[in-house]
């Protein structure tokens, strides 16, 4: 095995295995020389990916899609964004290659490493994002505004990408992606790591009021038995409940959770949906499950789905799904939305996504396609 694609391997291992840097199945790595790419294939885990987790593509094919005209209209666009990849590969191990294979191209490193981490994010989902990491990071840093996934993206980052490099005289090293994550690219592993750090000392020293430290744990709930009802016409739905001091402190009322209530990135809608329920306190069980069912009800009616995460006011959250797996992975994913949204606190507080960010991920195939590979 080439020696830079076993350190590809290996920083993409150490970032996927740890939890405050990659959540479920979040990020992406990759490698570059002079002829071809190495970029994780999608639906690929970082925490457990070898050489037959990546996808090679030639960079000389590549290079077109940055001039290229494609449609106007965005599903058509996205398809033959996705034709002009695949025309790319070099080799696939029978996976598709990133949909974020153009923004590590045009980044001017032989290594790059994409994560969504929750201190990151937490500045990059505030109210505060663009000002505060400009105060934080000054040039050091690119700060890219919210932009739609896939090819708008990547032509956004490529036009801010040569604006910056004209002015400074070299590639940013650090990409901030409003509502997303973070980039971090540089010539060697070493140097990711040191901008790693240097990122969160910034942010962490920022941070005056950190999160709550325990371990949720079970709980039990009427609406756990009586999940079929609530979810009526699936049989083979399973479904959590977990509290703990981070959830109760969203749980509590419903002005509380409505900082908590939309998804905040594309893979939070990917593993989560977009929109979660919030079911008020009943003193009696039976009326709980009525008033969960009524909610429930309207719910479906307003998104068009059945809701996948349900906070009960006072107790705590359940995630519903079709395996535990999944239900594990949405758990694992709205947790971190609570970490967010109440680290953001610190810098303006939280800013979800918008209906129209919403809509063009929840329709967009490559999500779609990224959700059953998490299954």
């Amino acid at each position: 095995m080439d020696e830079k694609i076993k350190e590809l391997i290996d920083v993409s291992r150490d970032y996927g295995k740890n939890k405050s840097f990659v959540i479920a199945g979040g990020g992406n790595t990759s490698y570059k020389n002079e002829e071809f790419i190495w970029v994780k294939a999608s639906g690929s885990s970082l925490e457990t990916i070898d050489e037959n987790g990546f996808v090679s593509l030639s960079r000389a094919k590549l290079k077109p899609i940055s001039t290229k005209n494609y449609s106007q209209q965005s599903a058509e666009r996205e398809a033959e964004v996705k034709q002009d990849l695949a025309n790319a590969i070099v080799s696939t191990n029978g996976n598709r290659p990133s949909v974020e294979t153009s923004m590590h191209e045009v980044i001017d490193y032989p290594f790059v490493v994409h994560t969504h981490p929750t201190n990151v994010n937490a500045l990059m989902c505030s109210k505060n994002a663009a000002a505060a990491s400009k105060e934080l990071f000054g040039d050091d840093a690119l700060f890219i505004p919210y932009t739609d996934p896939g090819y708008v993206l990547f032509k956004k980052v490529a036009t801010e990408i040569k604006l910056y490099t004209d002015k400074f005289g070299k590639s940013p090293q650090i990409i901030f992606l409003e509502n997303h994550g973070v980039f971090v690219a540089a010539d060697s592993v070493t140097e990711i790591n040191e901008l790693y750090e240097h990122i969160l000392q910034n942010i962490n020293a920022c941070i005056e009021k950190a999160l709550p430290s325990d371990d949720a744990l079970r709980f039990e709930s009427p609406l756990l038995d009586q999940i079929q009802t609530l979810h009526p016409g699936f049989t083979n739905f399973l479904a959590k409940g977990i509290s703990s001091n981070l959830i109760h402190h969203f749980v509590k009322d419903a002005s509380t959770f409505d900082k908590v209530k939309t998804a905040f990135t594309p893979d939070d809608i990917v593993y989560c949906k977009a929109h979660y329920l919030f079911i008020p306190e009943q003193k009696e069980p039976l009326d709980l499950i009525q008033v969960a069912k009524s909610s429930v009800a309207n719910y479906l009616e307003i998104n068009g789905y059945l809701p996948k995460i349900i906070a009960v006011q006072g107790v705590g959250i359940i995630a519903v799904e079709d395996s535990i797996k999944t239900i594990l992975n949405m758990l694992e994913v709205y947790t971190n939305i609570l970490k967010i949204s109440f680290l953001s606190e610190n810098f303006g507080g939280p800013q979800s996504m918008t209906a129209e960010q919403i809509d063009f991920i929840d329709n967009w195939e490559v999500e779609n396609y990224r959700r059953q590979m998490a299954k």
